[in-house]
């Protein structure tokens, strides 16, 4: 979805949209958008930034980090993002960036595409581990069995390869 800024009145313009599930393509091979995603918001002017404010709600999954059974992730997330024109962002290759540049986004072409905010906004919402359950017991290290259906009677003593020879060493002593 773009928003075309000749558009934008005094006081601003609300906006809202609804993605199909397959829409939004994350790029992360451990997540994936299951749901419709919906976007509605209002964007302002202010001086020459335009300031995007609303709420994304969607549905995705992610494997658990255990055993890779899928785990469901609703997502609700608010933003609130500056965009500012490529011109004035950065009037030379060589221009310096300060800490206050790093919240804003950038356009061009007298439009601001909603598509890339959307999938940034999910991602930022994702877990940072996720698990199918706290007491996963995950997949077996050496047979790849998933634990939580079967004991797979594997031998998964490991032993740090630093502390292999200490290891070796009392194995012998007894």
């Amino acid at each position: 979805m773009r928003i075309e800024l000749d558009k934008l009145q005094g006081d601003g313009l609300r906006f809202a949209h609804n993605y199909e599930a397959d829409e939004i393509v994350l790029d992360e091979e451990h997540a994936r958008i299951v749901k419709p995603t919906q976007i509605e918001g209002r964007i302002e002017r202010k001086a020459s930034e335009y300031i995007l404010r609303g709420k994304i709600t969607a549905g995705a999954q992610v494997d658990c980090d255990r055993c890779l059974k899928a785990v469901d992730v609703p997502v609700e997330q608010n933003f609130e993002v500056a965009y500012v024109p490529q011109s004035e962002y950065a009037s030379s290759e060589t221009a310096e960036l300060h800490a206050e540049d790093m919240d804003q986004s950038v356009f061009s072409e007298n439009s601001i595409d909603l598509d890339e905010l959307v999938r940034e906004q999910i991602m930022l919402s994702m877990p940072l581990r996720a698990l199918c359950n706290e007491e996963c017991k995950g997949l077996c290290p050496v047979c790849g069995a998933d634990r939580n259906v079967e004991d797979c009677g594997c031998e998964s003593k490991e032993i740090d390869p630093r502390w292999a020879a200490l290891a070796a060493l009392k194995e012998d002593q007894d």
